[in-house]
């Protein structure tokens, strides 16, 4: 048994000389010997490895010597981490990110932008809001420890009937679009208020308001109730805006007129103490009777006087607008007015949101004008002439869609024609035609009157 397990051991020590893997640096076969025919076969004498044969055992086994372990090239224990370690780790793997996942690094960080851009925007538009609603908006019963607010003071309503709680006045139409309703006061339906404010929850709008700055503005429309509003249009807009604000009202176009000189227009009493801004703005109205009586002293005296105008309000005010025939501007791709008998005004708000008290004279205005708007009577020759312009333009508009109803009676004349025609006959649908054809001709015969 020993020779044997010695006779195995030998084997297997010469199968591993005569793998090419072992310590044999080189080999060359120089040929067969033309004598005795075998190669010759040498081996390099230098070796850079050494090859351990370990004896077998009493049992013939052959135990190899214990390898030591082993680490991963590159391999830092754990004790021996620093931190430059991890700043290299670091550095190793955004190497390889931006390497491998150059599309998807780019698009999580856009989405992770708009997201971020999306809650700071919106957070910012609801702070404006609601620093609005504290200055102007709360109904009376939220300010009983302090003073009203323009809004509690004149109206009984403040908010939608339906509200759960005093302070709910404003709901949101979009992130950028708050609306508050307000009603219960004198010749008013109702007044809806507007808070349209930059796009700040969009990223992509955020970026193109560098190039083109946009403001945050102010819209009040005041639905005038029926009998307190006389027939009238009128028009205070700023000079740069004017040509743009004409196109799209058509009942300017049809009533108003431009009013070339203000300062002539207004009553005695304003003209010896005020100066109307002219440089700045432009008066669009149906007569100058009706801007005379509508732009009193105090309006001019709190707002439209040419020093208070340009030091305070120029950057805030944008436009006022009155009529009566606000269906004139509905149509096709333009939403219906909010009312017929209509006030509106528009403002800019403050840059800054701690400026929301500069406004407190414009807002102040809204309810002066629709007092006095109000009270305006027309005399008889001038309700006269304001009817007589109306019943003029509705002769038109009739006459401009007589055709249209006309070419719409013959559509439908025809399509049943052509129903009743599919339930005949061959025979009766060409009676039918032809009857059908003798009655058209005798309809565009000229008529023949009898002369006496």
């Amino acid at each position: 048994l020993r020779l044997a397990a010695v006779t195995v051991a030998l084997l297997l020590a010469l199968a591993l000389a005569a793998r090419p893997t072992a310590a044999a640096k080189a080999v060359d076969l120089e040929g067969f010997d033309g004598t005795d025919g075998e190669a010759t076969i040498e081996f390099a004498s230098d070796l850079d490895e050494e090859i351990d044969f370990v004896a077998p055992d009493e049992d013939g086994a052959v135990n190899e010597a214990p390898k030591p372990k082993e680490h991963r090239p590159g391999y830092v224990p754990w004790k021996e981490r620093d931190f430059r370690y991890w700043i290299n780790l670091w550095d190793d793997f955004s190497k390889v990110l931006v390497a491998d996942y150059k599309l998807e690094l780019l698009l999580m960080v856009v989405i992770s932008l708009y997201a971020l851009n999306f809650v700071l925007g919106s957070r910012t538009n609801e702070s404006i809001v609601l620093q609005w609603a504290n200055e102007f908006g709360l109904p009376l019963e939220s300010t009983k420890s302090g003073p009203p607010t323009i809004y509690g003071k004149n109206f009984a309503l403040v908010g939608l009937s339906n509200k759960t709680s005093s302070s709910e006045i404003i709901y949101r139409e979009s992130q950028h679009t708050f609306k508050c309703y307000a009603s219960g006061r004198r010749y008013v339906n109702g007044m809806l208020t507007t808070l349209e404010l930059c796009k700040r929850q969009d990223l992509l709008s955020r970026v193109v308001g560098l190039v083109m700055p946009q403001s945050d503005r102010l819209v009040v429309e005041v639905d005038m109730s029926e009998g307190s509003m006389p027939p009238l249009v009128l028009a205070v807009v700023k000079k740069k805006s004017s040509k743009d604000f004409v196109t799209s009202h058509k009942d300017v176009r049809k009533f108003a007129k431009v009013v070339s000189d203000p300062q002539q227009a207004l009553s005695s009493k304003a003209q010896q103490n005020f100066v109307w801004p002219k440089k700045k703005l432009v008066v669009l109205s149906e007569s100058k009777d009706l801007f005379t009586d509508l732009v009193t002293e105090t309006a001019m005296r709190n707002v439209f006087d040419s020093k208070t105008f340009l030091a305070k309000y120029d950057k805030y005010f944008e436009s006022m607008y009155f009529t009566t025939e606000g269906a004139l501007n509905g149509g096709e791709g333009v939403p219906a007015p909010f009312a017929t008998r209509l006030l509106r005004f528009e403002f800019r708000l403050p840059k800054d949101v701690k400026k929301m008290g500069e406004l407190e004279a414009l807002v102040e205005l809204i309810f002066h004008l629709v007092d006095c708007v109000g009270a305006h009577k027309l005399s008889g020759d001038r309700l006269k002439k304001a009817q007589q312009k109306r019943k003029e333009l509705e002769e038109e508009l009739f006459k401009a869609t007589l055709q249209q109803r006309q070419e719409a009676a013959a559509r439908k004349r025809e399509e049943k024609f052509e129903k009743e025609k599919a339930g005949m006959t061959p025979a009766q649908a060409a009676k039918a035609e032809e009857k059908r054809m003798n009655k058209l001709k005798k309809k565009q015969r000229p008529k023949m009157k009898m002369m006496k």
